[in-house]
């Protein structure tokens, strides 16, 4: 069972509108409506052929260096 926390704190970001510091949680600014970008199917996959990548290379240096 999974526990749900509702009086768990989240990060802080900056409102590029407004200014106005915005829980990291929210999608949008309460003060000037602003709507936070969600990442596009791109850049998440980028991030996974990033990751993808950096194994491999470290998997490569392993093997180059221990064996």
């Amino acid at each position: 069972m999974i526990k749900f926390d509702p009086d768990r704190q989240f990060g802080k970001r900056e409102c590029p509108s407004c200014g106005v510091e915005v829980g990291a949680n929210h999608n949008d600014c309460p003060i000037c409506g602003y709507l936070f970008p969600h990442p596009s199917v791109r850049q998440r996959s980028m991030k996974l052929w990033g990751a993808f990548i950096m194994l491999a290379l470290l998997l490569y240096a392993y093997v180059v260096i221990f064996m």
